[in-house]
């Protein structure tokens, strides 16, 4: 029986998702026969973008004990799973505790890790490497695994099914089965990245200072900005969390708390940080966990079955099942909203099907999403003042918690209704001008009020406002000048009583790239693309990024075939599916092991039917 070749390009959380189903499911498909496993990766096998040598201070996202590799009886047609222990778990069998601000393996002393932690990135990388190193201990007979350090560059099919896979240094290999899983990237400089980069050149002699970060990342390139320079984020998203973390604490500075608080003492190699943003308010805090590992609110209005039922609705008066988001689905999750928000007030469940919003709770749930709304600002003083108390309310709002604070129990609503979200938005979901209405309006909202910070790091950017060292560049929609007179950036914010000017040395860009074909740095992505073995995911005229693919992950080629032996997951199917780039969470049926898991069913179920030539049944787990 000749040996099957499987590849894996990318091994970051998704590769390793791929890579434990392929190793799990082996044993039930007896008749696969000897297979080799390619995993393609420069960085350490596991750990995609969560390098072990980042500082501690660069934060997980999600607390400890909703961060898994492994499944569990929640997921469906998956395949059996492995057990394993999820993060918290693992970093406490391993001996770490919390000693003197860090996290390190000790016996005792400091305070032992807590399911509801959030702990550093580069301890996240640990646990992924300690999972990849666990499935290659653990490997059956039959299954071998070979690293290739480098990156891919090219793809060749073949007329016998097979694909050539170029590598750097011109190593070049065939695969039968191939999964694409290279996580973020990042896009070519735009116009806008030119005309700054351009000014900077142009008007370093005038201010030696001046300079342009089209990325933060990594973090290391942020020391050569000196104390005296005036930085200029743009951005204050989880990004820009980074950035303040890094250019304060990160240069010595110190937080220390007293009765609930944070105060900031600077270490002096600090430099000046001014703030700005479209809308100029702070991610919201996430709410103290109550829900535990798996705890998720069931809806009651946006549910699967009131989206199929909008779809029906739609053929028969269109002839189209697609959705507008904000007219159809957007009232639904408002409900939904509002509806836990009472109850968390009142403290019992009401009856679902006779509730009805009231004007108190539309507008409470109005003023999460639109704090500044209908309000104006005489200065930027004044709205400084306004930002601060915002800041204080989101901070007590989330010590209340998730479950039993009204505000953070509605907002993480729209987390725990994310599969709803998916099923009305995946595969051209939305009319194509409601789906870019998402994209470019709610999705951002939805992500500053639900799926934002630790608590710690608004108490911290509160802590360094306090101190002088963050302030605010303007209010709402301000906007960017770049003066070559004063060899500098501007910042122009327009008040009732003021036009404010505030000016930096240098700027940094907080954003992550959104991934597409058109516009991605990779000479692996442009090649696959100009060959048209990808195509940009098109909504009816919209590309709203990522690459076109079915309902199986397979990427669908130029001429509109999907490519049976390929499969593409994660960020690079960012467009025809919503929200891919979320780490695997226990007890929740994930979508991730669940991709996964299905992209490897079908795999094995490819190949065993080459094999069934000999009336052998096709078992199928």
């Amino acid at each position: 029986m000749p040996r099957t070749t499987i590849a894996i390009l990318g091994m970051g959380p998704r590769g390793l998702s791929i890579l434990e189903r392929l190793i799990t499911l082996y044993h039930h498909y007896p008749q696969s026969g000897k297979i080799d496993i390619l995993l393609v990766d420069p960085n350490e096998m596991g750990t995609g973008a969560h390098s072990p040598q980042q500082p501690d201070h660069l934060l997980v996202n999600t607390v400890a004990c909703q961060i898994t590799l492994f499944g569990d009886t929640t997921v469906k047609d998956a395949g059996p799973t492995r057990s394993g222990p999820c993060f918290y778990q693992w970093a406490t069998e391993q001996g770490y505790r919390h000693i003197d601000g860090h996290i390190v393996r000790a016996t005792e002393g400091g305070r032992a890790i807590q399911p509801n932690d959030y702990l550093p990135r580069r301890l996240l990388g640990e646990y992924l490497s300690w999972a990849y190193r666990e499935l290659i201990r653990e490997l059956p007979p039959g299954l071998n695994v070979r690293q290739l350090p480098l990156r891919a560059v090219n793809l060749y099919l073949r007329d016998d099914g097979k694909t050539d896979i170029l590598l750097e240094e011109g190593v070049q290999f065939s695969a039968d089965f191939i999964y694409i899983t290279t996580g973020h990237g990042k896009n070519m400089p735009s116009l806008d990245d030119h005309c700054l980069q351009q000014f900077v050149s142009a008007n370093q002699s005038n201010n030696p200072r001046l300079q342009y970060y089209a990325t933060p990342y990594p973090m290391s390139a942020l020391d050569a900005i000196s104390p005296d320079t005036r930085v200029l984020v743009q951005g204050i998203g989880l990004t820009a969390y980074d950035v303040l973390s890094q250019l304060t604490y990160g240069r010595g500075g110190v937080f220390t708390e007293k009765e609930g608080r944070l105060s900031y003492t600077p270490s002096g190699r600090e430099p000046k940080i001014a703030l700005f943003s479209r809308q100029a308010l702070p991610f919201s805090s996430r709410g103290t966990n109550q829900k535990g590992v798996g705890g998720q609110y069931t809806p009651s209005f946006l549910t699967i079955e009131a989206i199929r039922q909008l779809r029906a609705q739609n053929s028969i008066a269109s002839g189209s099942p697609q959705l507008d988001f904000e007219k159809q689905i957007l009232p639904l999750l408002l409900k939904e909203m509002s509806y836990v928000y009472r109850c968390t007030l009142q403290g019992n469940r009401l009856e679902p099907a006779s509730y009805q919003v009231s004007a108190e709770e539309s507008q409470a749930i109005q003023t999460l999403l639109y704090p500044h709304q209908d309000k104006t600002f005489s200065s930027l003083c004044e709205y400084s003042r306004f930002f601060a108390a915002h800041l204080e309310d989101d901070l007590a709002a989330a010590e209340a918690g998730n479950v039993e604070g009204a505000v953070k129990a509605a907002t993480d609503v729209i987390r725990d209704v994310r599969d709803i979200l998916r099923a009305a938005i995946d595969f051209g979901g939305l009319t194509a001008a409601s789906h870019r209405r998402f994209l470019e309006h709610f999705g951002p909202l939805f992500n500053r009020i639900a799926v934002g910070p630790p608590k710690q790091r608004n108490q911290e950017l509160q802590a360094l406002m306090n101190a002088g060292i963050v302030t605010l560049a303007g209010g709402p929609s301000t906007t960017l000048v770049l003066n070559a007179r004063s060899g500098c950036f501007e910042t122009h914010s327009t008040f009732t009583g003021e036009v404010r000017l505030v000016e930096s040395d240098v700027l940094i860009k907080a954003k992550i790239d959104s991934f597409s074909p058109l516009y991605d740095d990779s000479s692996f992505i442009r090649n696959l693309t100009a060959q048209g073995i990808f195509r940009p995911y098109i909504n009816q005229g919209f590309h709203p990024g990522g690459i076109d693919i079915d309902r199986h992950q397979h990427p669908i080629n130029s001429k509109g075939r999907g490519l049976t032996t390929l499969w593409a997951l994660g960020n690079l199917a960012e467009g025809p599916n919503f929200y891919t780039y979320v780490l695997p969470r226990p007890l929740v049926n994930s979508r991730a092991i669940r991709d996964a898991g299905q992209c490897v069913i079908n795999m094995y179920q490819q190949l065993l039917s080459r094999r069934s030539v000999n009336g052998l049944p096709v078992y199928e787990c």
